[in-house]
Order: C-alpha cells, then sequence, then structure tokens
C-alpha cells in the first residue's frame, strides 16, 4: 500500500497547485452555502461542498506526506533500526487513513448521487 501512494504521490504532485486552488474553491463553495446562500439551496448543496473539500484535503494530503521516499539507511545500532521501523509503521498508519477516509469519501458520494441526482434524472 506504501508503494501504491508513493507511485501515486509522485504522479500527482506536479498538480499540487491545482489541488490547492481546486480546494480553496470547494472551501469557498462550502462558506457561502453555509452563510450567505438561501436555505433550500444551502440544505440541498452542503453535503457535496463538504465531499468536494475533502476530496481535495485528501488529494493533498497524498502528495504532502507520501512524496519524499525515506532513504534507506544502513542502521547498526538497535535504536536507529528501532527509528526507522516506527518511521514504516506511521507512514503504514497513515496510509490505512488516507484509504478508510477516501471510503468514507467515496460512501458519501454515493448518499449525494442518491439523494440529489437521482430525483433530477428520475
Amino acid at each position: 500500500m506504501l508503494n501504491f501512494y508513493r507511485v501515486l504521490a509522485g504522479k500527482l504532485q506536479p498538480l499540487q497547485p491545482i489541488w490547492l486552488l481546486l480546494a480553496l474553491a470547494s472551501l469557498g463553495w462550502l462558506v457561502y452555502l453555509l452563510l450567505l446562500a438561501p436555505v433550500d439551496v444551502s440544505q440541498r448543496w452542503q453535503l457535496s461542498a463538504l465531499v468536494s473539500f475533502a476530496f481535495m484535503l485528501n488529494m493533498m494530503l497524498i502528495t504532502l506526506l507520501f512524496a519524499n521516499q525515506p532513504t534507506p539507511a544502513n542502521a547498526t545500532n538497535y535504536w536507529h533500526k528501532l527509528q526507522q521501523r516506527l518511521k514504516w509503521l506511521m507512514q503504514a498508519l497513515l496510509a490505512w487513513l488516507i484509504t478508510i477516509l477516501f471510503l468514507i469519501i467515496f460512501w458519501l458520494f454515493l448518499r449525494i448521487a442518491m439523494g440529489i441526482i437521482a430525483p433530477l434524472i428520475l
């Protein structure tokens, strides 16, 4: 899983300014919906603005956390080996956390599709 996120981060890193602009745009959209929009419009589009903002933040997290690969150093004593293993463990936990966040975002997207888009089509 770590290799997958490292490769993905390497491919997404040149697009990082675009992810930042899209995240700011979706945040602005969310703030508008929360503070200025009429109630019926706000209730209809709040979840989609929140999901798009969460997706953009997740993409930025991938590029920030996994773009730099740790260099494997030849650890000679116990403490250096322990440090390397703890770094690997923390990266693995971050990879699992990002995967869980993507699953939650996907589930919320499906709720949007069923709640908003399906009535528009039917």
